[in-house]
């Protein structure tokens, strides 16, 4: 008898609410319109030409440090692949095994700085692109 009771409980608190907070937004006249939770979006006079394109350099720049670094990594090994004779322990990526050259915290850092340096230049010479472009 309990449980029949909860189930009964339970289907009358979801009726209850159910037609309290209903789903659809429902407006009293045909000339109101309806509440939105959605913000208006932004229109490109909200914000001055030098945020916009600050915004993409900072945008393409973040977009290709990791593709950088992938390829700058891949270049670093196989220089040194190539420097030590092609011996097995120095090959790239996807042929190292678990005895391979693992790369010191120097090189590591010369790498990742000059992936940073790759990509600043990719932003750069999109803002460039860009200008010159907005000139014509």
């Amino acid at each position: 008898m309990k449980p029949a009771r909860l189930l009964a409980a339970f289907m009358l608190l979801v009726f209850c609410l159910s037609s309290v907070w209903s789903q659809s937004a429902t407006t009293t006249s045909s000339t109101t319109p309806a509440v939105s939770a959605l913000p208006e979006p932004y229109t490109s006079e909200e914000f001055p030409a030098w945020a916009t394109g600050l915004r993409r350099f900072e945008i393409i720049s973040l977009g290709a440090f990791p593709i950088l670094l992938f390829y700058t990594r891949f270049g670093f090994d196989l220089r040194r692949y190539v420097e030590k004779g092609f011996k097995a322990e120095y090959a790239p990526w996807p042929f190292k095994t678990e005895t391979a050259y693992a790369a010191t915290d120097e090189e590591q850092l010369i790498s990742v700085a000059t992936a940073a340096g790759l990509s600043l230049t990719f932003g750069a010479l999109d803002a460039i692109f860009l200008w010159k472009k907005n000139l014509d």
